[in-house]
């Protein structure tokens, strides 16, 4: 008999010797790895949605300031317009910017969370080394730098539909 079965066996025959002795107790290590094992994956599941939840801002955080930086500069696309730049010009420009938002959180986000992660493992006194997933990292990274580029090309398209005329015709 093994696996489950054997477990389950094992534990009733322990069960009955340990309620024989008042002074012995039976704890079963698969059982308590198990509850450890769905705490963290609760954590995991909880830490995921946090991070979602950031990208999410960050996105509309982006969206809102690429947005006004297309209303503030209608003057300044107007001119490069003028001056010969394309209708991919105005909106590569904005887009590059909106991507370096990204790299600039992902960059912050780095600097700031490794350390915290670090500290969290010794207060919490595991004896665990710092393990970094460095591929799972970098694709957040580069999601979240290929998010706000994606956030920012809305607001770049509309800046780049505004006719040179018109916005050197617009006041400050």
């Amino acid at each position: 008999m093994g696996g489950q079965a054997g477990r389950n066996a094992a534990a009733k025959a322990l069960a009955e010797a340990a309620d024989a002795q008042d002074d012995v107790h039976l704890n079963v290590l698969a059982e308590d790895r198990e509850r450890s094992d769905d705490d963290i994956a609760l954590l995991a599941t909880t830490a995921l949605g946090l991070l979602g939840l950031t990208v999410l801002i960050a996105v509309v955080g982006v969206a809102t300031t690429t947005g006004l930086t297309v209303l503030e500069r209608t003057r300044e696309s107007g001119l490069l317009r003028a001056l010969g730049l394309g209708r991919a010009g105005p909106r590569t420009m904005i887009g590059v910017e909106a991507g370096l938002y990204g790299v600039l959180g992902g960059v912050l986000g780095l600097l700031l969370g490794v350390p915290y992660a670090w500290l969290v493992i010794q207060a919490l006194n595991l004896g665990a080394p710092l393990h970094l997933p460095y591929g799972q990292l970098a694709g957040v990274f580069v999601g979240l730098t290929a998010v706000t580029t994606l956030t920012g090309l809305l607001p770049a398209r509309r800046a780049a539909r505004v006719s040179p005329v018109a916005a050197l015709g617009t006041g400050e």
